[in-house]
């Protein structure tokens, strides 16, 4: 299970990695057509997609510190959440979403199941017993 908890978060920090890089090198040209987007506009999002990218770094510790890592792991998974939370209030204002992107939400939101997970795995490791001294 503990393998299993590893590899998925891994993979999971995959994608908001690959597609922040997407973003970093086409700007916001990626999501409008190029004589909308302005300068400011495309300086955001390019910022931003760095800061896309730092769950995959932070995965890469949490998996490395797996026995310590509880309250980097919450605070990433609750930041994800509340973005795709985020997400869901622009949809609200500006219309439904596109069908990809509602899948990232579902996604975003989701993400929350591996904290109970994370403690389950960190739980069931049994604490090594102390060596008894030999009377």
């Amino acid at each position: 299970m503990r393998r299993t908890f590893q590899i998925t978060l891994i993979v999971v920090a995959l994608a908001p990695f690959a597609l922040s890089s997407l973003t970093l090198f086409l700007g916001a040209a990626r999501f409008l057509p190029e004589e909308v987007v302005t300068a400011q506009l495309d300086s955001q999002l390019r910022f931003y997609s760095i800061y896309s990218m730092l769950p995959l770094i932070s995965a890469i510790w949490i998996v490395r510190n797996l026995e310590s890592a509880g309250p980097v792991l919450a605070i990433v998974m609750g930041a994800t959440a509340l973005g795709g939370t985020a997400r869901l209030m622009s949809a609200l204002q500006f219309g439904v979403i596109e069908p990809p992107m509602i899948a990232a939400v579902v996604i975003e939101i989701g993400v929350l199941a591996f904290i109970p997970w994370h403690r389950a795995v960190v739980g069931r490791q049994a604490p090594a017993a102390p060596l008894e001294s030999a009377a």
